[in-house]
């Protein structure tokens, strides 16, 4: 699921408007509006605004937000899911040889 669908759903599930939502956690109607078209990227800092207006894991809303920022880079690459395997394969072997440096 991509990180505007989850807030559209949650702000949905919630009966509320977007600019009721824009509102709680300080942003323009305008810009809320973006974030759930998926026209403009969210901050971290909001992405941690919604997870706690909506009273949900923070850290799930995170991992959506970073999946969308990592599919807006490869979205384009014929090669996108080598690439995703190359580094989850670099990382594997880096933590083997050097596991004390988490």
């Amino acid at each position: 699921m991509k990180f505007q669908k989850r807030i559209k759903e949650l702000r949905i599930r919630n009966s509320l408007l977007q600019r009721q939502v824009a509102s709680a956690i300080g942003v323009d109607s305008a810009i809320y509006c973006k974030l759930e078209k998926g026209d403009r990227q969210a901050s971290e800092a909001q992405v941690h605004s919604l997870a706690k207006f909506y009273n949900v894991d923070y850290d799930e809303l995170r991992q959506l937000w970073i999946a969308d920022k990592v599919y807006d880079i490869l979205e384009n690459e014929n090669n996108a899911c080598d690439i995703l395997s190359l580094v989850a394969e670099n990382i594997i072997e880096y933590e083997k040889k050097n596991p004390n440096k988490r």
